[in-house]
C-alpha cells in the first residue's frame, strides 16, 4: 500500500511532472514513466515559480514514476535555477531505478539546497519539518 495522497484538483501537470503548493511543501510527482529532457526541466521549475511565487518552499520530489532524467535536466535541478523555488529537497523513491537516479542526483550534482533520499512523503515531510528555519 502507497502512502500517496489523491493530487489536488489546483495541481498544474506539465509534460512530465504534476506540480503543486500544499502548505510549506512544493510538491512535484513524476507522471508514470516520465523521461525528464533540459526542456522538461526548465518547464517545470517555471511552473514550480510560478506556484511559489517566486518564494522558496520545502520541496518534496516523488521519483517514483521517473524512467530517466538526461544530465542537463540533472544540472539544472541542482543549480541557482532551482534555488528560486526550493530552500530544501526531499527525493522520495521507491525502486532500485528511482534510488540509482536519486543517487545520481546527488553524486554527480552536488545540488546547492540540503538534499536528501527518502522512502516515502512522511519521512520526506519530516525531514523537510526537521530543518532549521531559513535565516
Amino acid at each position: 500500500m502507497t502512502d500517496l495522497r489523491p493530487v489536488p484538483p489546483e495541481a498544474t501537470t506539465t509534460r512530465t511532472c504534476s506540480l503543486w503548493v500544499d502548505g510549506p511543501f512544493l510538491r512535484a510527482r513524476f507522471l508514470p514513466a516520465a523521461r525528464v529532457e533540459l526542456a522538461d526541466a526548465v518547464e517545470n521549475l517555471e511552473v514550480s515559480a510560478r506556484l511559489t511565487g517566486g518564494e522558496p518552499h520545502l520541496a518534496i520530489i516523488d521519483l517514483r514514476g521517473l524512467h530517466s532524467q538526461s544530465a542537463e535536466a540533472r544540472a539544472l535541478f541542482a543549480g541557482p535555477e532551482a534555488s528560486r523555488v526550493s530552500r530544501a529537497v526531499a527525493l522520495v523513491v521507491g525502486s532500485p531505478l528511482t534510488r540509482m537516479i536519486g543517487n545520481f542526483f546527488l553524486g554527480f550534482n552536488k545540488p546547492k539546497e540540503p538534499t536528501r533520499l527518502c522512502a516515502s512523503e512522511r519521512e520526506a515531510e519530516e525531514w523537510l519539518q526537521s530543518l532549521p528555519p531559513r535565516p
